[in-house]
């Protein structure tokens, strides 16, 4: 496992191949260990199967959403550690296409997209120099929206993505 990827890859027999997919099932049901620690909370998995001269070629390979290989990493301060300001922006760019995406087509998004977004959104103004001048506007901005959809006023929502859209521009026309 390299961060939050993991590549397998061998040749397995039909009876080994079975197997392989049923431990996979068991993790992305119930959570994974060794070789499927954090399957469960994958963001992209990808399984490929070739029959090669009587031999499967076995190639796994998932994201999960988190770094997996530092499980309760915390600072000097006993503080969980923070992720690096690019893994935020990262989860945050797919959480936004998602809202906006929705919202726009006249659909209230899932509550673990708007909750991660915003949770991602809170995270991200703490950080010093990446647009501090904006913060305070994109942080009333997303609690706008916090509001929005827990009314379930779709229409609101659109409005309040519109303006966490159009601060975003501000803030990425002058960092990005």
């Amino acid at each position: 496992m390299m961060g939050n990827e993991t590549k397998i890859s061998r040749y397995v027999d039909q009876a080994e191949l079975a197997t392989f997919l049923r431990d996979l099932a068991d993790a992305v049901e119930s959570g994974g260990k060794d070789e499927f620690a954090c399957v469960d909370e994958f963001s992209k998995l990808k399984i490929s199967i070739k029959n090669e001269f009587g031999q499967l070629a076995l190639k796994a390979k998932f994201k999960s959403a988190l770094p997996c290989d530092e499980p309760g990493a915390k600072t000097g301060s006993g503080e969980p550690a923070k992720p690096k300001y690019k893994q935020i922006k990262k989860r945050m760019r797919s959480s936004f296409k998602m809202l906006v995406k929705l919202i726009h087509e006249g659909e209230a998004p899932p509550e673990e997209a708007v909750r991660s977004f915003l949770e991602d959104s809170a995270l991200m103004v703490t950080y010093p120099g990446y647009g501090d001048e904006y913060y305070e506007s994109y942080s009333q901005a997303c609690e706008a929206f916090k509001d929005a959809f827990e009314s379930g006023d779709v229409d609101r929502m659109h409005e309040t993505i519109d303006v966490i859209v159009h601060e975003k521009s501000r803030c990425h026309a002058k960092y990005d």
